[in-house]
């Protein structure tokens, strides 16, 4: 019987079952583990690092309305293109977020363990769907919280148990 259930991810939780490995992820996740990996660390840097986050998005909301309120529909437009481009290309490599995943699936599982202060640790997971092979990237936590580097740990160690 695995021993790890569940592990943290960016937005919110992995949690294995007998056939299936489950994302439980939202914005609203996103926002709880950020605060609980930021704001509750106590520490004036990671305090601003939480405050930063929150206010980046009513930065960009009120940047599209005075964008659109000044008629500079030609940056909404390269954002925009920009932000489908990327959507569209990662679409095309395979790239999908299905909410779960059955075990007998998935082919396999690779890890990367991240850069600190550059990129995340991630999970990219290999299954078929149907005939086709698709890919679910799954980012874990900064290696700058305080369980970073554990819970990567721990996400190894439960795809391990279940043979990938």
């Amino acid at each position: 019987m695995p021993s790890i259930e569940s592990f943290p991810t960016k937005r919110g939780t992995a949690q294995f079952t007998e056939d299936y490995v489950y994302f439980e992820e939202s914005f609203l996740g996103y926002i709880k583990s950020l605060y609980r990996d930021y704001w509750q660390r106590g520490t004036w840097w990671f305090s601003s690092a939480f405050l930063a986050y929150l206010f980046a998005f009513p930065v960009g909301v009120w940047w599209v309305v005075n964008a659109v309120r000044g008629g500079n529909f030609l940056y909404i437009a390269a954002v925009s293109g920009s932000i489908l481009g990327l959507w569209a290309v990662n679409y095309a490599r395979g790239f999908r977020s299905p909410d779960r995943i059955r075990l007998d699936t998935i082919e396999q599982v690779s890890t990367t363990d991240g850069l600190k202060g550059l990129t995340r640790p991630r999970l990219v997971i290999t299954y078929t769907d149907g005939e086709t092979t698709r890919k679910r990237r799954v980012n874990l936590p900064s290696l700058y919280t305080s369980g970073g580097e554990t819970v990567y740990e721990q996400a190894q160690e439960a795809f391990a148990e279940r043979g990938f």
